[in-house]
């Protein structure tokens, strides 16, 4: 027995030698080791101040992933600012509205006026005439003079009236009455039926004989520049001629 014990003790004893001869060489190879770094480090000393540690890189790859991570995330939740084309739908030719809908003619112009042209003319009957048109475009208007026709009984610079009937007499024939050409003057009413140019609006003036609403406009115009002292002032009115101012004589007063 103490023989086997003596062998036990030898084996640990040399165990604990081949430890200990193992520690120190691994602690002169640890030394070494630093030695050369050590070295290294005094010959490059800027090499190994700009060396990274892995933990440093797993860090920054970390930092770098988050922030790529929180601007793809913003990028797809920001609103988006496409303009959008609306089509709006387009009123269609055989609509309700469109269809079964009837279209009132044009009636004539403030500025036109209508004249019934009759006598020894072309072509007798109504013309549409620009509101300063004169005589002498009324009758050419309407064929013009027959050979007939006494032109020189006319007075063809007048400026037309719209309303009224122009009447282009024959050779021989009796000229108009004097209170128009080819319409005769109406009976003068009571002097308290008179149209009084200062207070009559466009409806009364308009309602007169060879005015119209051309005329019935341009007289109130006339009367915005001030009163109407005498009817002969309505020969201040264009369109108005003495023809003119004689039919309405007896109508109107001041």
């Amino acid at each position: 027995m103490r023989a086997l014990a003596d062998v036990a003790a030898g084996a640990a004893a040399a165990g604990e030698r081949d430890a200990r001869g193992y520690d120190e060489r691994e602690g002169e190879g640890h030394r070494d080791r630093r030695r050369d770094r050590d070295r290294d480090r005094d010959r490059d000393p800027v090499r190994f101040r700009w060396a990274v540690t892995p933990r440093a890189a797993a860090v920054a790859g970390l930092a770098v992933a988050l922030l790529a991570g929180g601007v793809a995330l913003r990028a797809s939740t920001a609103p988006r600012t496409d303009a959008v084309e609306v089509l709006r739908p387009t009123a269609s030719s055989t609509s309700p509205d469109a269809v079964g809908t009837p279209t009132a003619p044009a009636a004539p112009g403030a500025g036109t006026a209508v004249v019934h042209v009759v006598g020894a003319v072309g072509a007798p009957g109504l013309v549409t005439l620009p509101a300063d048109a004169r005589v002498a475009d009324a009758v050419a208007a309407a064929g013009g003079g027959t050979d007939g026709a006494d032109l020189a009984a006319l007075n063809l610079a007048r400026v037309v009236v719209d309303g009224e009937q122009l009447h282009v007499p024959r050779q021989g024939e009796a000229p108009a009455p004097a209170g128009a050409e080819g319409v005769a003057p109406p009976a003068a009413p009571s002097a308290d039926a008179r149209v009084d140019l200062n207070t009559a609006d466009a409806a009364a003036l308009d309602a007169l004989p060879g005015v119209g609403p051309v005329l019935a406009q341009r007289i109130l115009e006339r009367r915005a520049r001030g009163p109407f002292t005498s009817v002969d002032e309505l020969d201040d009115v264009s369109g108005i001629g003495p023809a003119v101012l004689e039919r309405l004589r007896p109508l109107v007063r001041v």
